[in-house]
């Protein structure tokens, strides 16, 4: 950032600054003016890795010249009027490559490393040039992307259009270049540009704070903003607190940590977002950390005791007790590396013993978590008793993810978790005491328990950056033997740092124990497998061994064949790892206290005990309790689990309207009151654990190619190409179904994939390729993942068969409990051999049933076709364990939209689903491997061509007479196409009333002028409540929906898949991506944002906060994510409240 004569002049730099910090920006902005000053700052490592970068780029165009392409170089290192003039000169004259290119439009410039000519036609004649930057980098990081877009940007400024792609060329590539597709980020690029440039023009109007930050780490500033919030004495300083409870306290006039300290809450209180006593315990926190601060010495105070949490949650010490911390660097590959494992025990001397185990790449990834489970379960032998301690979630996070990435020592990692070895100090820390720190970090901590570290934090950050910069450049030799072993000692001091706080924990629990306080013990874990799973594990190891022989480790130096083969090794034990997820996830939420329940789909927080409303003979009682506005997904119905995991009971009722749950108690639970709850349920699946196991067994005996049984198992394994005859996967959908038709009665055996994109008419399709199979005498199987979908398509068939005169009868397996009467066309199984002998005798011609059935060693080629709907919806592993019943399946769904449900951690290419393994990364199915219905009969082209662009690579077009589609109206919502309503909120998670209050605003509009909307055909009709959808991402802010407008179609995305509105409103209800409860990945998800637009027919209308469109995005996967939501706001049209 600089100033020339007319304006600040920004470059890359900048525009990935502003994404880190607004503040920064700021600052920046007056070091320009010179107003303020830059704050010293060298580092030594920032000059290395410059210097190692030039070197890259040297190597790189080396390389071309050997191959012989003609370099051309543009001197200098400064972007002036000449070295622009020289890079356009070169450009003209058609150059093949131009290097250190100087591109300038008004205030943005940059320096691209390289330009490429490619034969893409552009204002400069029959060709035009694409970016490649070479970046030491291991993987590709978000502020690259945007500096590339930077560059494409300005380049397109030059020759008068955008490249396709942008490349970066890494130094272990071969120099292979790796390549982006421009319009999948170009979006959000121009948003943050746009917002950097409104930064930079409000500097001196609108004053920045310097809220802390994740960049904070590496600032210049980083002492000036924090010496700031000290003297400002912010109320980011309390432990803690949210922006909702800073933003709330605000509007009380409460801006410091003092004036909160000295608040006396109104009985009356009520706040807007979360519970009363979430502002009880922030209020308690910042009062301890003010009493400390004005005493001069440190204060803590003990909690109310409870069973299972807190000092209770304490084991009983044990001579075999691990003390545990990880090193990992989250940016090194797709999946970030953990590089050194460090536990210490104490010996028979009673001396500490420290082990530090190294990992650089990922074979000694593998290597050090191997060593270190079977060192844990070596001394679990010779001390049952023992237990791992270590300091937060990410230990026992990271022991799962390396089990499922690299498939081993899972049964190992599965014992420790449901033996409960595993001991995360921060939650019994949070739950035992109150203390005075601005963060329960270790550090923080350690004053209390009187640990001293041995490495000064400084000297540690320096060793760890130098760790941390040559894995993610991939230069091993960088790192020093001094860095390493300054980074083994601040890792030591983790270790025995979380040792003197477990025996500081315990001196208190003993000091109150003596004084009777009632603390207990946690219940012993269970960690037994079956003798049943124990037989069944060493089979599938076996297979393993035989299915994986003489296939390269590597994917990239696989075949079809190959890759094939290593998918189906690692996917015999796909739920086994789901079921350790599903108890993981039961010990997960088991560990957190009632403020931290509120933030669960699957928990509820703040209850309070209004009433008994029944009682057994027996005094069991049923309680009524009160609860607050939250997101979840508890519906009734379910068993419950107290705060630490005890039973309570089961709940018969809950009201969302009146906020009140019913829970049936238990003898044991009667007297208990809770004020916080979870819910958990397992169903096991090892009729698909079995049938994958069969399909195992098969191959490995005769091989994965050829004719035989389990055909179409195999084909989808090999993702094996269908004879498509040259059916066009742009054809009219009714060219598309005649051929699907045909094809479908083609094929003997093998997998047709359907992709059907919302409102194309997959249904339809599926339904009359149905009948044509049972006109030609086939026997026909359906299944999904749900009786619902099952039943839509039975349904549907039976509507197609009566239009076309095919006589059929369907039989279904329907959920428990289910007791609908048969009807002509449609009976109902009660057991499993009821569809099997209905099938062989001729009393159906089509079964429907979940993949629970279908899997079934007796559901045997049961049918000649298997119909799998919303296949993008059902993971690979069921769909294998459910083709054994078919020779021929056929795959109907659209991985864009709704995705898997998964809870496991897989080994790559196990994870996904059926459709999605198809694709193999494509959001389109190929013209040679399958169906892709092109046309909807449902969105106008403006909605259509928006959802084509982001998620159907330009392939989805809108059927003849969607055009007519609009709305008349007097109002704010006019005509058709996209729209944006614009609301202010801060530090909303996953509600937002005023986000709720605008909707029902916005609807009163519409209805309240008469508005009136035209279909397909040209026929108007009044718009009523009915016409109009709205969706939410979170049952939270469908909630707050419906307090508003209890008779509207309100639901998540989940509900409204399948459906159609004339006007489709979504709420996000959060206020910004660092607000998201379940992260950017959900919250931003383009799979729920294309079902979401894709509902309506006229008008998509999105209600949002602005902040939502200010993401710091990280990765290239983030800005992607991102990059749909800020396409919306280009396109969209903007409505004036």
């Amino acid at each position: 950032m600089k100033i020339t004569k007319d304006h600040i002049q920004l470059s890359a730099g900048d525009l990935i600054g502003h994404l880190n910090c607004d503040h920064l920006t700021s600052l920046n902005v007056q070091v320009a003016n010179r107003t303020l000053n830059k704050p010293d700052s060298y580092d030594p490592l920032l000059q290395l890795l410059h210097e190692r970068g030039q070197r890259h780029e040297d190597d790189y165009i080396e390389y071309l010249r050997n191959k012989g392409c003609h370099i051309t170089v543009i001197d200098g290192v400064d972007i002036s009027d000449t070295t622009v003039e020289a890079t356009k000169a070169a450009m003209v004259a058609s150059d093949e490559y131009i290097v250190q290119a100087a591109l300038k439009h008004k205030r943005w410039v940059g320096r691209a490393d390289i330009l490429r000519r490619v034969d893409t036609p552009s204002s400069l004649g029959d060709y035009s040039y694409e970016i490649i930057d070479t970046k030491l980098a291991r993987e590709t990081k978000g502020g690259t992307v945007l500096q590339l877009c930077l560059y494409a940007d300005l380049l397109a400024r030059v020759q008068g259009c955008a490249p396709e792609h942008m490349y970066v060329v890494s130094p272990w590539s071969n120099f292979v270049p790796q390549k982006f597709r421009f319009s999948d980020y170009s979006a959000y690029y121009r948003c943050v540009k746009s917002a950097a440039e409104v930064a930079v023009d409000l500097v001196g109007e609108n004053e920045t704070y310097p809220e802390p930050k994740t960049h904070c780490d590496v600032c210049r500033w980083q002492r000036d903003c924090e010496k700031r919030r000290r003297n400002d004495d912010h109320l980011c300083l309390v432990a803690g607190i949210s922006k909702n409870q800073i933003k709330e306290l605000g509007s009380h006039n409460i801006n410091t940590t003092k004036e909160f300290a000295s608040w006396q809450l109104p009985e009356s209180f009520r706040p807007e977002k979360g519970s009363v006593s979430s502002f009880e315990k922030v209020l308690a926190q910042a009062s301890i950390q003010v009493e400390a601060r004005e005493a001069g010495h440190l204060k803590f105070e003990l909690l109310e005791f409870a069973p299972e949490t807190g000092l209770s949650a304490l084991p009983e010490p044990n001579p075999g007790d691990v003390f545990f911390d990880i090193e990992s660097d989250q940016f090194v590959g797709e999946h970030g590396i953990e590089y050194l494992f460090g536990y210490s025990t104490i010996n028979d001397r009673g001396e500490n013993e420290y082990v530090a185990d190294w990992a650089l790449d990922r074979v000694f990834e593998k290597v050090i978590f191997e060593r270190f489970v079977d060192f844990v379960c070596r001394r679990r032998q010779e001390f049952p008793g023992m237990h791992i301690y270590h300091f937060g979630g990410y230990e026992a996070g990271a022991l799962k993810r390396l089990m499922g990435r690299y498939a081993t020592r899972e049964n190992e990692v599965d014992n420790l978790l449901r033996g409960l070895v595993l001991v995360d100090l921060l939650s019994v820390t949070k739950n035992a005491i109150r203390a005075s720190v601005e963060s329960y970090s270790l550090k923080q901590l350690e004053a209390f328990c009187g640990y001293e570290r041995k490495v000064a934090l400084h000297d540690a950050n320096v060793a760890l950056t130098q760790v941390t910069a040559g894995l993610e450049l991939n230069n091993i030799g960088s790192i020093s033997d001094e860095a390493k072993s300054i980074v083994e000692e601040y890792n030591a001091d983790d270790c025995y740092a979380t040792l003197k706080l477990r025996d500081w924990l315990e001196d208190l629990r003993s000091k109150k124990l003596s004084e009777g306080a009632p603390i207990t013990r946690p219940a012993p874990g269970y960690d037994e497998p079956s003798e049943e799973l124990t037989a069944q594990q060493k089979r599938i190891q076996e297979l393993i061994g035989i299915l994986v022989q003489d296939v390269p480790v590597d994917p990239a130096e696989q075949n079809s064949e190959q890759t094939a083969l290593w998918i189906l090794a690692h996917i015999l034990d796909w739920h086994r790892r789901e079921n350790k997820a599903v108890w993981w996830e039961k010990f997960r939420l088991q560990d957190l206290n009632e403020a931290e329940l509120y933030d669960e789909k699957a928990g509820l927080s703040g209850l309070s005990f209004l009433k008994t409303i029944a009682a057994s003979k027996t005094g069991i009682p049923t309680d009524r309790y009160s609860f607050d506005v939250q997101d979840t997904d508890i519906r009734g119905g379910e068993g419950v689990h107290n705060v630490g995991g005890a039973k309570l009971g089961t709940i018969s009722n809950i009201s969302f309207e009146e906020q009140t749950i019913d829970i049936k108690k238990s003898k044991a639970s009667a007297e208990i009151h809770p004020e916080g709850i979870f819910v958990h349920k397992f169903i096991d699946p090892k009729e698909q654990a079995a049938s994958l196991l069969r399909l195992g067994e098969y191959v490995a005996e005769n091989g994965i190619l050829g004719e035989g049984p389990y055909k179409s198992s195999r084909d989808l394994l090999l993702r094996s190409k269908v004879p498509m005859d040259s059916i066009s996967v742009e054809d009219d959908n009714t060219t598309a179904l005649s051929k699907s038709i045909d094809l479908a009665n083609s094929l003997t055996s093998g997998v047709l994939p359907i992709q059907g994109p919302p409102g194309t008419g997959k249904s339809f399709t599926g339904a009359r390729i149905i009948c044509e199979l049972v006109r030609q005498g086939k026997r026909v199987g359906i299944t999904a993942n749900s009786h619902k979908v099952i039943r839509n398509l039975l349904d549907k068939t039976r509507e197609a068969a009566a239009e076309l005169g095919v006589d059929l009868t369907c039989i279904q397996k329907p959920e428990m409990g289910s007791d609908e009467p048969n009807s002509s066309s449609l009976i109902f199984a009660k057991t499993n051999d009821n569809v099997l002998v209905s099938l062989n005798d001729g009393t159906a011609q089509v079964a429907g049933a979940t993949h629970f059935f279908w899997c079934r060693e007796d559901a045997f080629e049961a049918v000649d076709v298997l119909v799998v709907d919303e296949a993008g919806q059902m993971s690979l592993a069921n769909v294998l364990a459910v083709a054994h019943a078919a020779q021929t399946i056929i795959l109907l769904g659209d991985p864009q939209q709704l995705e898997q449900p998964t809870q496991g951690t897989h080994p790559d290419g196990t994870g996904v689903s059926a459709l999605d393994h198809l694709l193999d990364g494509r959001q389109t199915i190929a013209s040679n491997e399958g169906l892709f219905l092109g046309v909807t009969y449902r969105m106008h082209p403006k909605i259509c061509s928006f959802v084509s662009e982001m998620f159907y690579e330009d392939k989805l077009t809108a059927v003849a007479g969607c055009e007519n589609q609009s709305l008349n109206t007097h109002g704010k919502i006019d005509g058709s196409g996209l729209f944006y309503l614009p609301v202010r909120h801060i530090g909303n998670t996953s509600s937002s009333v005023e986000e709720a209050k605008a909707v029902q605003g916005l609807i009163a509009d519409i209805l309240e002028t008469g508005e009136t909307w035209v279909d397909r055909d040209g026929d108007h009709h009044e718009v009523t409540l009915d016409d109009i959808v709205i969706i939410a991402p979170y049952n939270a802010q469908v909630f707050e929906i419906q307090k508003l407008l209890p008779t509207a179609r309100v639901g998540t995305v989940d509900k409204f898949q399948g459906q159609e509105a004339p006007i489709a409103i979504f709420s996000m209800a959060t206020s910004s991506h660092s607000d998201a409860p379940r992260g950017m990945e959900f919250l931003y998800s383009s799979n729920r944002f294309n079902v979401a637009i894709s509902r309506a027919q006229c008008a998509a209308i999105l209600v949002a906060s602005d902040n939502l469109f200010d993401v710091n995005c990280m990765t290239p996967r983030q800005m992607q994510l991102a990059n749909s939501f800020c396409r919306y706001l280009e396109v969209s049209k903007k409505i004036v409240a």
